[in-house]
């Protein structure tokens, strides 16, 4: 009687580390009967079952498994690399470490909150590209904190200014080009400013209008991405709520906060790339509508250099018509004076005019950073040497200055030690001292010949400069290789102290008029002596002026009497 073959044959593969138990395991096992196969199965547990229709694909499946027996559409296809993102390098914080850092936002501990956030970013970016939540009931984040409880605009503006910084995400995401996070940055900012808490659905700007918080609903609204009427749960706008919180009725204060939630407007300064043409007052302008600038290719590039605001439209319109057409004092000429100490030279409302015109590189800088100052109006000017916007009037600016002139000193001493540490060889040394001598003395007598003919020019009323002494032979060598020594050390110092090099330029005079008259020493060490250089050279630049024009003076008098 014939056989009839089957169907359906029922393949087990048993992984190598299976068939090694057993040795009688190790044959193929391929049955018809499927209870069999399902023997083998619950014997060992690492096994595969398969149904074939084929007998040689359920011998292949049996002796390889299941990737012997699948078709490989892309065998003979180009290799494709898959990307796989890599782990973050920074940990996520713990609870009481984020409980830490809102403790510290809450006393208002800047320099703590900037040190944990910038050595392990996921203190304010959570694993989702979403705000870190620093208190979990509420679902509040680190803004959300600072305007509730610090009530701090400075402390609002560096938790927006940091999570919107491309280099900050850079560091968090990895080494990459910094420009790839810029999107990232602005979406972060966007979160940030409005993410509603879990209790009301109440924004940063809710906690800003209803505590009456003038300056951080100031704050806020300056950056494009705040919403002006977001909806919290009972349906009402920041407007609606403004200083509901407040126990002391204000009217005055309620009417500022909804004249700031009102579309803000800025006064720009507009300024050709390359300074062919003359700067120009630009058209108030809101972050909605910004200025149109540009629109013809063949016109030099357009530049936004400074700026005055935020402000209502009617309030900017007054403020381009005031800076247009500065007022001055009446009965008082129009003419520049000298520095003063006290006004450092340039605050007088009298010489508003003539700075628009004498001075071409920061003349209506000046004119708008005085007017911004007189109508209590947030101010931003372009630095070059910062690459950046600031204010060198206010802390954030001056401490922008301080690190500059920081970083060029440090970077200059190091060479300067090397310099000191190297010192010259004992049989170089009395030559190079011949010559410093020679030629000290031929500047001296060319200083000798220059005073004769100022004393035949003038008379006694004829004003005069004490000359260097030059260096006595009679000196040591040990001592006057110190002196030598301190004096080079103070060239050398002097050489980067300036903000462009060894002598002030345009650049160092016009943030000498920028910055406040006083400086806090301890706060600002590098600024105070920067200032106090600037100072004496202001003062030999006026006195260099006014001795040029004596012996003209002089010759007219003698000639009329």
């Amino acid at each position: 009687m014939e056989t009839r073959q089957p169907t359906v044959y029922h393949a087990v593969y048993l992984p190598l580390e299976e068939t090694l138990v057993e040795a009688e395991d190790s044959k193929v096992h391929i049955y018809c009967d499927k209870n069999e196969a399902l023997k083998i199965i619950k014997k060992h547990k690492k096994s595969r079952l398969k149904t074939f229709k084929n007998i040689e694909e359920a011998r292949e499946f049996a002796r390889n498994g299941l990737e012997s027996v699948l078709p490989n559409p892309l065998a003979n296809a180009v290799p494709t690399i898959v990307l796989t993102e890599e782990k973050n390098r920074f940990k996520v914080p713990k609870p009481q470490n984020l409980t830490k850092l809102r403790k510290a936002i809450e006393q208002d501990n800047i320099e703590f909150v900037k040190t944990t956030v910038w050595d392990n970013p996921r203190y304010l970016v959570s694993g989702g590209d979403t705000p870190a939540i620093l208190h979990e009931g509420c679902r509040y984040n680190a803004l959300h904190v600072a305007v509730k409880v610090t009530q701090n605009p400075a402390m609002c503006e560096f938790i927006l200014n940091t999570v919107g910084n491309p280099e900050f995400l850079s560091l968090y995401y990895g080494d990459a080009d910094k420009k790839t996070y810029v999107n990232r940055a602005s979406i972060l900012q966007d979160l940030y400013l409005n993410t509603p808490d879990k209790g009301l659905n109440e924004t940063p700007l809710h906690f800003a209008t209803k505590f009456g918080l003038k300056e951080c609903v100031r704050t806020l609204l300056s950056y494009p991405q705040c919403l002006r009427s977001p909806l919290n749960k009972y349906q009402q706008t920041p407007a609606d709520i403004i200083c509901s919180r407040k126990s002391i009725d204000d009217k005055e204060l309620i009417n500022e906060i909804r004249s700031l939630l009102e579309e803000q407007y800025y006064v720009p300064v507009l300024r050709a790339e390359d300074n062919s043409l003359q700067p120009t007052i630009g058209e108030p302008f809101s972050p909605v509508s910004p200025p149109r600038i540009n629109i013809n290719p063949i016109n030099p590039k357009i530049e936004v250099r400074a700026f005055a605001g935020p402000m209502t439209k009617s309030q900017a319109l007054e403020f381009r018509k005031k800076w247009k057409t500065p007022p001055r004092l009446f009965g008082t000429p129009n003419k520049k004076t000298p520095f003063s100490n006290e006004t450092n030279g340039l605050r007088s409302p009298s010489l508003h005019l003539s700075l628009r015109l004498q001075d071409s590189d920061k003349g209506l800088e000046r004119v708008g950073r005085d007017l911004a100052l007189e109508h209590h109006v947030s101010w931003k000017e372009y630095w070059p040497f910062l690459k950046d916007f600031a204010d060198l009037r206010c802390n954030d600016g001056l401490s922008k200055l301080e690190e500059f002139l920081k970083t060029k000193y440090i970077k200059k001493t190091p060479s300067f030690e090397h310099e000191q540490n190297s010192s010259t060889p004992d049989d170089e040394q009395p030559k190079s001292k011949l010559e410093l001598n020679n030629l000290c003395n031929q500047l001296n007598s060319l200083l000798l010949e220059s005073q004769n003919v100022m004393d035949e020019d003038c008379d006694d009323n004829c004003h005069f400069v004490t000359p260097p002494s030059s260096p006595s032979h009679g000196i040591s060598n040990d001592e006057s290789s110190d002196e030598e020594e301190m004096d080079l050390a103070d060239d050398n110092l002097k050489e980067e102290l300036f903000l462009e090099g060894k002598l002030p330029t345009k650049i160092d005079f016009a943030v000498f008029t920028a910055i406040p008259t006083e400086i806090d020493l301890s706060k600002y060490p590098y600024i105070y002596r920067w200032r106090h250089e600037m100072s004496l050279a202001s003062k030999n630049h006026i006195y260099e002026r006014t001795i040029k024009h004596i012996p003209f003076k002089r010759k007219l008098f003698s000639s009329e009497t």
